[in-house]
């Protein structure tokens, strides 16, 4: 079984809000999980090649090359967040520091 404080953290980084009920539920479905990766620590892989399945590739990435840039006027107009060049989005990590 999970303890109150770990799930409480799991909750904050999920941004999660649930009911009492709901939290018991939850909870009883991570120590579930929790429990059946333990019984799977358990299970003796030394036999195992670690490399099975694994394949060769060649680099698929795409080439590097300049393209075509987006026009600043037109990214103004699309995002009403937009200010000195940069889009203003929530934060986030600073508002979760402040409920520790």
């Amino acid at each position: 079984m999970i303890d109150d404080k770990t799930f409480n953290a799991v909750l904050g980084l999920c941004r999660f809000s649930i009911s009492g009920t709901e939290q018991e539920h939850f909870k009883n479905q991570i120590g579930d999980i929790i429990s059946y990766v333990e019984k799977l620590k358990e299970i003796d892989t030394s036999h195992i090649d670690p490399d099975l399945g694994k394949t060769i590739t060649v680099n698929d990435l795409r080439d590097d090359a300049p393209g075509e840039s987006l026009i600043r006027t037109k990214l103004e107009e699309l995002s009403p967040h937009f200010e000195n060049g940069f889009f203003r989005v929530p934060q986030i990590i600073e508002e979760m520091e402040e409920k520790k």
